[in-house]
């Protein structure tokens, strides 16, 4: 059965938790290509609903174990069950995970990428005292990371991230690019801003 070490294998390209991945590894993280989201239901499924489940609350014993169940469940789960509310089902999971690594000051463990899919759950709570967590976050790797000029502009991006995400809950409350997978109405003014592009994918 895939197990932590696959996880983190297929996501950074190495097992290791201070692991630098590739530009090409990179690219792919966020994008919504259909092939990939083809090979990942593919090859993850079943250990991505075992984590949906609850079903894998023992791998929370090693950071590791924390770091490979978090990504199932906040990234994983959005690729293979893209469109529908399975989508979002480990988010509150996910954020769990990245409080208890944070309460513990694990992240510091961790390398730069490691940590910014530890901060991922918070950009994607709909809650807005979480979303100030979320920009405060992606602000300290910004600093810590920053001078690095290799890493400074990925970093920047990262932060205006942040802070979009909290923009789009302190507007609306809630993402509304959710709203059809999760079955909710749209008001007015959200159906006016998805027609205009907004949301992210």
């Amino acid at each position: 059965m895939t197990g932590i070490k696959e996880i983190l294998i297929f996501w950074f390209g190495d097992p290791a938790l201070n692991y630098r991945p590739t530009p090409e590894r990179q690219k792919r993280w966020f994008s919504a290509d259909p092939k990939l989201d083809k090979q990942m239901a593919e090859d993850f499924t079943e250990i991505t609903n075992m984590a949906l489940e609850g079903k894998l609350d023992h791998w929370r014993q090693s950071l590791e174990g924390e770091l490979a169940l978090l990504l199932l469940c906040d990234q994983f789960a959005r690729n293979i069950h893209r469109g529908n509310p399975l989508a979002f089902e480990g988010d509150p999971l996910a954020l769990d995970i990245t409080e208890s690594i944070l309460q513990r000051a694990d992240e510091q463990k961790l390398g730069l990428f490691q940590q910014i899919f530890v901060g991922m759950p918070l950009e994607h709570s709909e809650n807005s005292a979480i979303q100030q967590r979320s920009v405060a976050y992606f602000a300290q790797l910004q600093k810590q990371y920053g001078d690095d000029e290799s890493i400074a502009p990925y970093l920047a991006t990262h932060y205006r991230y942040a802070l979009a995400h909290q923009a789009i809950i302190e507007q609306f409350g809630r993402y509304p690019h959710r709203n059809a997978a999760l079955g909710r109405n749209s008001t007015d003014e959200e159906k006016h801003w998805l027609a205009q592009g907004g949301g992210f994918k």
